[in-house]
């Protein structure tokens, strides 16, 4: 079974906050991953200010600039899993925050849930 993960960063994080440390520590984990067949995909995102929001009211299609102005968590990057149930994408999705909480970024959140379908399943 598939399972998406958000990665919601501290509000207040920069990219220059993100450390070397980090970086060398993903790099070997995701290789090691990939080659399991346990993360399918991943990737940070762009900035909020650098996208869209669109919105349908009353059958009207509506763009804003800069989506999540008014938020307080942002979606900063993804990953896909391919797991065989909750508990196993969980472990996956907690070996993913350990690296980070081991290398300065403490206050992450992690939101995982299975994808139903989809025409990329």
């Amino acid at each position: 079974m598939r399972y998406f993960m958000s990665i919601i960063p501290p509000a207040d994080l920069k990219p220059e906050d993100i450390s070397q440390g980090l970086m060398d520590a993903m790099g070997p984990w995701m290789e090691k991953r990939l080659g399991d067949g346990s993360l399918i995909s991943t990737g940070g995102l762009g900035g909020a200010d650098k996208g869209r929001r669109l919105m349908g009211h009353s059958g009207q299609i509506t763009t804003t600039d800069g989506p999540y102005a008014e938020a307080k968590e942002v979606i900063g990057g993804y990953a896909v899993f391919e797991a065989p149930d909750l508990d196993a994408a969980t472990t996956l999705a907690a070996e993913f925050m350990q690296l980070h909480i081991d290398n300065g970024i403490k206050d992450l959140v992690l939101e995982l849930r299975n994808i139903e379908g989809g025409a990329n399943y």
